[in-house]
C-alpha cells in the first residue's frame, strides 16, 4: 500500500452544521455509522497524569457515527480523531479531528502512489476546496501523518519533514 497525503483543514467552526455538511460531501455514512468494538482515545480533562503514551488517553466506546459527533461536541469539550469510510472513489479515508483548543480538523486522504506531481496538485486543489468550504484559516499537506491536536502543533507541524504545503487563509464567516 503506497503512502497517502493527508489533506487537513482548520476551521473554528466546530458545530453540527459544519461537520453535517462535511459528512455529507465526504463520508459514506452507511459505512462509517457502526463503529463496532472501536473506542476514542481522548485527550484527558486535566494534564497532570502522571501517564504517559498511549496510557494518558481516556478510552470510551465510540459506537455510532452519531455518538462520536454528540461527543465531540459536548461540554466539556474533549480533543480526538476518527477515521471514517469515503464516499468518494478517490479517496482512501475520511478523517475528523476535534482538537484540544475547540477547533476541528477536517481531512481526506488521497493515494499518493508514485509520487507523481499530479497527486500534490490535486492535494492543494482539495485544500483549498475546505478552506472555501468550511471556513477554513489553514491548510496542512502530510505524508502519513495524523492531523494535529490544536492550532500550535498545525504551525508547528508546518517545518516537518513530512509535510508537503502549508499556508494560512484570511478568515471568512461560513456561507
Amino acid at each position: 500500500m503506497p503512502p497517502d497525503l493527508d489533506i487537513y483543514g482548520l476551521t473554528k467552526h466546530r458545530d453540527a452544521s459544519t461537520i453535517d455538511r462535511f459528512l455529507d460531501a465526504y463520508v459514506d455514512r452507511v459505512k462509517s455509522w457502526d463503529r463496532g468494538d472501536e473506542e476514542l482515545m481522548m485527550e484527558p480533562l486535566l494534564l497532570t497524569s502522571p501517564l504517559t503514551g498511549v496510557d494518558a488517553y481516556e478510552w470510551e466506546p465510540a459506537l455510532t457515527l452519531s455518538h462520536i459527533i454528540e461527543r465531540g461536541l459536548a461540554s466539556p469539550r474533549r480533543a480526538f480523531t476518527v477515521y471514517l469510510a469515503p464516499i468518494r472513489a478517490d479517496l482512501t479515508r475520511v478523517i475528523l479531528s476535534f482538537t484540544a483548543d475547540d477547533q476541528l480538523v477536517l481531512g481526506v486522504s488521497l493515494d499518493d502512489e508514485g509520487a507523481k506531481p499530479e497527486n500534490e496538485r490535486r492535494a492543494r486543489e482539495i485544500v483549498v476546496q475546505l478552506v472555501e468550504e468550511y471556513a477554513c484559516h489553514s491548510g496542512l499537506i502530510l505524508v502519513e501523518s495524523p492531523p494535529p491536536r490544536s492550532e500550535t502543533a498545525f504551525y508547528a507541524q508546518a517545518k516537518h519533514p513530512l509535510t508537503v504545503f502549508f499556508s494560512t487563509f484570511p478568515e471568512k464567516p461560513l456561507t
